[in-house]
């Protein structure tokens, strides 16, 4: 904290000023009134000279009052937050959340959220970087398992010297490695590719930004010269058409497939028509 004392000819009117100079918001503002402005008896003795006195957070104590006033009003219970700085790069832990699941979010998504939102109201800071926000551990435990399968690559780069481009990710796997080689001061990192999933390129900090840019650049290029692979297909296998007319006329004359031929009947003879019976006496014509 720093104490800084103010002056003026109104308590309202010092408030207002020591807000606009050091943009300090409603929760922020914390200040102890030294001296009123008083007018005196029958205007002897007056005095017209008002002094606060305010105190003001870091800017570290700053983002951790604003992550308590957040929380707060999401309904979070948690015991803390502690803060720590490396270089311009500011780290909080919220330390006893009852709700882990809640702050976390689906893999991590809530966090995510809270810590875009946390850069965003502060960054025009030009003392910080990067801010990122953390629940009971949960970041570290998951970068320590994401990291595992490249460290044996990254330590091949001090031996090396050679830079290496590594597969495309998404934003929330970019800050982990940007995250780590910020911690070693041989090493730098390089975003490059388009669209949401971008590619890192970690190089040695004795290379220039520019010269690994090209060789990414070429390397590209080579990709794309590359001949394809025209290998000619072997053709299939089939049978002439002679042999397939000679088969098809066999299969025809095959008794097996043959059809059965039908008899051709005798035409039937005409039934004789049945007399009419007649009557005893009664003769036909």
């Amino acid at each position: 904290m720093t104490t800084i004392d103010k002056s003026g000819f109104s308590v309202e009117e010092i408030i207002r000023q020591f807000r606009s100079e050091y943009k300090i918001r409603d929760h922020e503002l914390n200040y102890e009134i030294l001296k009123r402005p008083s007018k005196g008896f029958f205007g002897l003795f007056a005095n017209k000279i008002a002094l606060v006195r305010f105190q003001v957070p870091e800017n570290s104590d700053r983002i951790r009052l604003f992550l308590e006033t957040l929380l707060d009003k999401m309904g979070v219970s948690f015991d803390t937050i502690v803060s720590k700085t490396e270089g311009k790069t500011l780290y909080l832990t919220i330390e006893g959340v009852v709700e882990t699941g809640f702050i976390i979010g689906k893999n991590g998504s809530m966090l995510e959220t809270l810590q875009y939102l946390v850069n965003r109201v502060f960054e025009d800071e030009k003392t910080l970087d990067r801010i990122y926000l953390d629940a009971d551990g949960y970041r570290e435990r998951r970068e320590s398992q994401f990291l595992h399968k490249f460290l044996p690559q990254i330590n091949k780069i001090k031996i090396h010297g050679k830079s290496l481009t590594l597969e495309p990710m998404s934003p929330g796997e970019r800050r982990i490695i940007h995250r780590h080689i910020e911690r070693d001061r041989g090493l730098r990192t390089l975003t490059i590719g388009e669209g949401e999933n971008k590619r890192i390129v970690i190089f040695s900090s004795k290379k220039k930004e520019s010269e690994v840019r090209n060789e990414s650049l070429d390397e590209k290029t080579a990709n794309q010269d590359k001949p394809i692979n025209t290998r000619p297909r072997r053709p299939r296998r089939t049978k002439p058409m002679a042999d397939k007319a000679t088969d098809g006329a066999a299969k025809a004359e095959s008794p097996a497939n043959a059809k059965p031929v039908k008899k051709n009947r005798p035409p039937r003879k005409p039934r004789p028509r049945p007399r009419p019976k007649t009557q005893q006496g009664e003769k036909l014509d």
